[in-house]
């Protein structure tokens, strides 16, 4: 009988509320679509039950241009409560892509998490993938 009452329990500290969700994000490089016409680049992300009070993502594909970086395609996402939570190992996802073309791109995401009144935020970038959809075997 004990357990059933502590499972619905909130883990604090003395003199805190519940600790803010913890939130885990994990950009992609680019690369091909299945169906191969594409480049695509990913974000993917999963926080604790019952999920983040918001979850905001810009995710952008970038393509060098000499030294620098030039965003190809971009798009913004807010999520909320459960639509932010994933089953244990598995993530949810957002994508960016565009058509094939050569290139070097990188996949870069910007997010923040509010939870509980805590802000937390960061910027990730991919590593490198130079022409995407060529084929490793030379049939493309």
């Amino acid at each position: 009988m004990l357990t059933v009452l502590l499972t619905g329990c909130e883990p604090t500290h003395a003199g805190e509320g519940p600790k803010p969700v913890n939130c885990t994000v994990v950009v992609d490089g680019p690369e091909k679509t299945d169906a191969g016409e594409r480049i695509e680049g990913r974000v993917r992300f999963r926080c604790g039950k019952p999920g983040a009070e918001k979850l905001s993502v810009k995710i952008r594909m970038e393509q060098k241009s000499g030294s620098s970086w030039k965003t190809v395609t971009s798009k913004s996402f807010t999520l909320k409560g459960s639509e932010t939570v994933a089953a244990e190992l598995k993530y949810q996802n957002r994508t960016v892509s565009i058509g094939c073309k050569l290139g070097t791109f990188r996949t870069v995401v910007d997010w923040s998490r509010v939870s509980r009144g805590d802000t937390e935020s960061d910027n990730l970038t991919s590593g490198t993938m130079k022409d995407p959809c060529k084929s490793l075997f030379g049939d493309d």
